[in-house]
């Protein structure tokens, strides 16, 4: 049996919704469309909490950053790993469970708030 989905080739400019499709490990994959749409969990976010340097918190499920200078500043992710990131001015908004911003080596000029 030939396979129904359109070969997705590179580099594609775009990837037509026929090609997309969802399913579980080991079972037939089942195409995406209007009947089978992507399944997705979103939620809103409910409150921020300030994030001050070397002050750790309580994960969040989003961090805002509101950067006035840009420049370079340390996350310290949920899992104590860290990711140093460079901002521009502007807002930014990661998907990120961030508990701290390490001051040390911090070259941006930022506020930061963990969303809920």
């Amino acid at each position: 049996m030939t396979d129904p989905l359109p070969p997705v080739r590179h580099p594609a400019r775009f990837v037509p919704l026929s090609a997309v499709a969802i399913g579980e490990p080991g079972q037939p994959a089942v195409p995406v469309g209007p009947s089978n749409p992507i399944p997705s969990r979103d939620q809103p976010l409910r409150s921020a909490r300030p994030l001050v340097p070397d002050v750790p918190v309580d994960p969040g499920l989003a961090l805002l950053v509101d950067c006035n200078a840009g420049g370079r500043a340390t996350l310290v992710l949920d899992d104590s790993s860290t990711l140093s990131l460079t901002f521009s001015p502007g807002l930014t908004l990661l998907p990120l469970a961030v508990i701290a911003i390490q001051s040390a080596g911090q070259t941006a000029a930022l506020d930061a708030w963990v969303l809920d």
